[in-house]
């Protein structure tokens, strides 16, 4: 299994008190996600007042500590007897963990809540934590600030945050083309300045837009603009120790757009090295651009103009952009009607060039948006409808169905005997044409092939070397007792789809619907006969717009496609 570590930073403050049946009381705790891939600790203070504060001749004096739940998580006891008890730990998912303080007969709790997105919040003053899965808000932003950036009213314009969980941030002040970069410690609170440099060289227009973040490899990179050119530098990302910024392009092209739109926004970083820029000009232009840094020659290419869920322009100082573990894109908005929105791949307009957003927290105050997900496979503007497998006469024929294919190159199918290690079968060129579906079929004939179980999937490519998986398909040699699997109609408009298909004898399936994050929509048990059978898939009724993937399941025969649920235009 693939973790993902997280380091977190918790203050507790307790009160403790001579031993009279007045419990320990916790009164704050803060988490952040730092540290992708290995564990990474701090500790987890609480300090006494003085005095004994336990019932003489109680024989126990040491701090203990627990956690729950505790799967995934590594805790820790430093010390167990000074009157300031610490414990350091990790934890291996998002999610909110409660820890637990013992001392004699008194106790204490908090509840920790793990995020995977950084925002720069209340106007850039603190630091704030969410916690994000496919477009829904799980928690956040947390009731207490992560950490300050800066101890008087400066507010932080930039925000990054590497691997190995320091910060990296900038003040909203750039004389001249003059930035200050300044890094944070894991547990946020070492600040210090680490490099500073004038970016835009001899020329003495003002930088209206500065913003940086970190890629996969623990490299900074900055991107600024004036209006006339577009500027983009870098620096080695090295903990607390000073470093030094150096341009690498002083006029970054752009394929479809221009500089002026750069007066708000941010960039981010895939884990294969893309760096994706969010650029908006505060007055209904919002664009993601998309390339690679390639020295003096970097070229960015407009690749959305974003909308509204009625299909506006989206509107507001955009200003933040950042992954999820997942590959999604979401970014921050100021101003009153600000707030964390979330972009859906399920909305790209190949005819219009457009992606929507969706409002996933409103609030005011953010500033900028980061992240240490550095996703291989991001989101890319095309929709698999089906990918669907079945076995016969010792050949297995692979069927998969898209729409809205843009800039797709073409489609990788991968087969594994063991479910783990693939191996390409077969290359399909994508060939859609302006948005409407096409459907594709591969035959893999098994008759030499040793093994008896095999499993398949897609890998789609995009012209620019982004790539995404399809969700895997099993196939045995034996016949298959369900064939011909369909559902109608595919995309679900109405709330309501029927299951149809194939069983060679009566028996009992299970269907069970889920989100692409794996959370069961709707799951039964269902009794069918020989011959044709359909049935109504229960749970679309309330989804919201999205993919979800069908299971059916007969004993070991397991059959997975995917349906688009959309709602009224």
């Amino acid at each position: 299994m693939n973790y993902r570590f997280f380091h977190i930073r918790a203050v507790l403050c307790f009160l403790l008190a001579m031993y009279s049946g007045v419990p320990i009381s916790a009164q704050v705790a803060t988490a952040l996600p730092q540290g992708v891939l290995r564990p990474i600790g701090l500790n987890f203070v609480s300090t006494a007042l003085s005095g004994d504060i336990v019932s003489p001749g109680s024989g126990n004096t040491d701090y203990q500590w627990t956690v729950s739940p505790s799967t995934g998580v590594i805790l820790s006891h430093p010390d167990h007897s000074l009157a300031t008890a610490n414990a350091t730990f990790t934890a291996a998912a998002t999610g909110v963990y409660v820890f637990s303080l013992r001392r004699g007969p008194l106790s204490a709790e908090v509840s920790v809540t793990v995020g995977n997105l950084v925002a720069a919040s209340n106007t850039g003053l603190e630091i704030s934590i969410f916690n994000v899965a496919n477009g829904s808000l799980v928690t956040g932003p947390g009731p207490e600030v992560a950490f300050d950036p800066f101890t008087d009213a400066t507010t932080t314009a930039g925000l990054g945050v590497a691997q190995n969980g320091f910060y990296y941030y900038m003040p909203n002040v750039f004389n001249n083309g003059t930035v200050t970069l300044y890094a944070a410690s894991r547990n946020g609170q070492a600040t210090i300045p680490v490099a500073t440099t004038d970016l835009n060289g001899g020329s003495n227009n003002n930088l209206g837009f500065v913003r940086l973040a970190i890629d996969a490899t623990g490299k900074g990179w900055m991107l600024a603009g004036d209006g006339f050119s577009l500027y983009l530098a870098s620096f080695e990302a090295n903990g607390l120790n000073a470093t030094s910024i150096q341009l690498v392009d002083d006029n970054v092209t752009l394929a479809g757009g221009n500089p002026s739109v750069f007066q708000n926004g941010d960039l981010c970083f895939s884990g294969t090295g893309a760096l994706f820029a969010l650029a908006n000009d505060g007055g209904g232009v919002t664009q993601i651009f998309t390339g690679y840094p390639n020295g003096g020659s970097t070229t960015l290419t407009r690749k959305w103009d974003l909308v509204d869920a009625l299909g506006n322009n989206f509107t507001g100082n955009v200003n933040g952009v950042a992954f999820d573990p997942t590959g999604s894109l979401y970014i921050s908005t100021g101003g009153p009607a600000g707030g964390l929105f979330f972009i859906d791949q399920n909305t790209v307009n190949t005819g219009t060039g457009t992606v929507q957003c969706t409002l996933v927290w409103s609030g005011t105050g953010l500033t900028d948006l980061a992240s240490n997900n550095f996703p291989a496979e991001t989101i890319l503007p095309a929709k698999l409808l089906s990918f669907t497998a079945q076995y016969r006469n010792s050949k297995t024929t692979l069927r998969w169905t898209t729409e809205a294919e843009q800039n797709l190159s073409h489609f990788e199918i991968e087969r594994s005997a063991n479910s783990t290690d693939y191996g390409l079968i077969g290359t399909t060129t994508a060939t859609a044409v302006a948005g409407n579906r096409q459907d594709y079929q591969l035959i893999d004939d098994l008759a030499a092939v040793n093994g008896n179980t095999f499993t398949y999937r897609l890998k789609l490519t995009d012209h620019d070397g982004k790539f995404k998986y399809s969700h895997v398909l099993m196939v045995r040699k034996e016949s298959s007792k369900i064939s011909g699997i369909v559902v109608n109609p595919n995309p679900v408009t109405e709330g309501a789809a029927t299951l149809r298909f194939t069983s060679e004898m009566a028996t009992d399936i299970a269907i069970n619907i889920t989100d692409l994050a794996g959370r069961s929509i709707s799951r039964r048990q269902v009794r069918v006969v020989e011959g044709v059978n359909s049935i109504s898939l229960l749970g679309l009724d309330w989804t919201r717009t999205g993919i979800y993937v069908v299971h059916v399941k007969n004993n070991d025969e397991l059959h997975l496609f995917k349906i688009l649920v959309t709602r009224g235009k």
